[in-house]
């Protein structure tokens, strides 16, 4: 029998009870804020690469007054731009292999609130990221009147790998994929206690930017997801229509992850009694059909329309590559006629080395995938689709080292939309200025609306059309004027497309 854990009181604190215990959470600016919620069972020992488990219930009042452990990762490099405005959090960062944890914040608990909920998935290749970072603070979101779910995965080869092995032992014969299916975890949690919080399990979007924006696609086919949430805001990325091909079978994701973990050791209970940080050097191993959470490939699916129809607001930012083609990281494995789109992008792009490989890697990569998504789940869906690019460009400080591919600047780069759509510019102390200010209101006042109408327009926003026959590129256009603007990009796109259909 299962001893329950076991909590002192806590004096003030805001208090709930959710399905596995009571909570205290506290009150911060109005905003009822309970960080570090276990949605399941920590995935460590035995439970290491299986199915999240549910969480174990706790007698007493449990703590809800920090975030908890990060999952394991090794960041980006602190002096990089990506880790200046992602993780430069100025304290350090608690990591465990037991990080199944979520965050949760509300501007009202009464049961009856019944307000709008955003669960949000964060980026970072699903090697890097949590729910706990300063970026993703929910209380200025919450401030306009929703409830904000931030959450926390498994990542690496703790949370995607897949093996022969796991696959014997499981009851489906599935593996891989753990991370995602963390996700889905979080979503039952969020149907069954969200109330307790003041929010409807009827009305949840579920957001995400970078990989976590590719988990959304992934899981609007996911049968264990349908009806979880009722609209989906995926920011600079798609998980499908992408140059690596179409996604990895479970034998041959298997046998490669076998590969990779040979020299780590023989057998599963070897592997299982490894330290967490052995796994931490392995190399991502990508999104493929599991067999339990996804079952075919996600890409087919949409062209079939077989996936959630739902609301879907998207976008990208103009300048997706710039951190990427600095460091050669141009991915080409499915596109066989990579030498007659190189030679597309030079005539559209003047030959120019900078703009030439930043706007290749930026379309292939990042901005011709969410375009696509976008159009073929607005066409095949029927669903409302919002489509945006971001090409803002942020006041980086001057210490961060300057771009080495002959531009000028980053440009608006990857990740960098994510202070104005949370409103969180104070989260790093840059020179912010009126028009970033503005912006950061304009754009968390869009996104908050689409969660509680699943529609962005409104004061500021009201001309963005959705996509349709005569609209089927970014409508809303937030910064500067569009460089090199969409004429190119269609352009580019027409081949991008011709491509995709002869090499998937």
């Amino acid at each position: 029998m299962n001893t329950p854990l076991r909590f002192s009181r806590l004096p003030d604190t805001v208090q709930v009870s959710i399905a596995s215990g009571r909570l205290a959470g506290q009150q911060e600016s109005a905003i009822y804020v309970f960080r570090g919620i276990p949605y399941a069972a920590p995935p460590v020992g035995h439970l290491r690469w299986r199915p999240p488990q549910p969480v174990k219930s706790w007698e007493g009042v449990r703590p809800a007054l920090s975030v908890g452990p990060a999952p394991m990762q090794v960041l980006p490099s602190a002096s990089s731009l990506m880790y200046r405005l992602n993780h430069d959090d100025r304290q350090p960062l608690v990591m465990s292999e037991d990080c199944l944890y979520l965050n949760v914040w509300s501007p009202d608990l009464s049961p009856t609130a019944r307000l709008p909920v955003l669960v949000w998935i964060h980026g970072g290749g699903n090697a890097t990221g949590h729910g706990g970072q300063a970026l993703f603070n929910g209380h200025n979101l919450a401030a306009r009147g929703i409830v904000v779910v931030t959450l926390n995965m498994r990542l690496g080869a703790l949370g995607f790998l897949s093996h022969p092995a796991l696959a014997q032992e499981d009851d489906l014969g599935a593996s891989g994929n753990y991370g995602l299916q963390d996700i889905a975890a979080a979503l039952h949690w969020v149907q069954e206690n969200i109330a307790v919080f003041g929010g409807d399990p009827s009305k949840v979007t579920l957001g995400g930017n970078s990989a976590g924006a590719a988990s959304i696609t992934h899981l609007m086919i996911a049968p264990v997801c349908r009806g979880l949430f009722r609209a989906a805001i995926a920011q600079s990325a798609s998980g499908i229509f992408r140059p690596d091909g179409p996604m990895q079978s479970h034998d041959a994701a298997a046998k490669r992850g076998a590969e990779r973990v040979a020299t780590l050791g023989k057998t599963l209970t070897a592997l299982r009694e490894l330290p967490a940080t052995a796994f931490l050097t392995l190399p991502p191993q990508p999104v493929s059909v599991d067999g339990r959470l996804l079952i075919e490939d996600t890409q087919r699916c949409f062209l079939d329309g077989r996936q959630a129809v739902i609301p879907l607001l998207a976008g990208w930012n103009a300048d997706e590559g710039s951190l990427y083609s600095l460091s050669g990281q141009v991915n080409h494995q499915g596109l066989d006629d990579w030498a007659r789109l190189e030679d597309c992008y030079r005539t559209l792009y003047d030959d120019h080395p900078a703009g030439f490989r930043r706007a290749l890697t930026s379309d292939t990569r990042f901005i011709y995938p969410v375009w696509r998504r976008a159009t073929t789940h607005a066409h095949t869906s029927n669903a409302p689709v919002w489509l945006y690019e971001f090409n803002h460009r942020l006041p980086i400080p001057d210490d961060v080292p300057p771009p080495s591919d002959g531009g000028q600047d980053y440009g608006a780069f990857h990740t960098a939309e994510l202070p104005y759509i949370w409103d969180n510019l104070a989260a790093r102390p840059w020179a912010w200025r009126e028009d970033d200010r503005l912006l950061a209101k304009r754009l968390a006042d869009g996104w908050t609306r689409f969660v509680s109408h699943c529609d962005p327009r409104g004061v500021g926003l009201q001309t963005w059309a959705a996509i349709s026959e005569s609209v089927n590129f970014a409508a809303g256009v937030f910064g500067i004027n569009a460089q090199p603007g969409i004429a190119a990009r269609q352009a580019a796109f027409g081949l991008l497309d011709y491509l995709h259909s002869v090499n998937n």
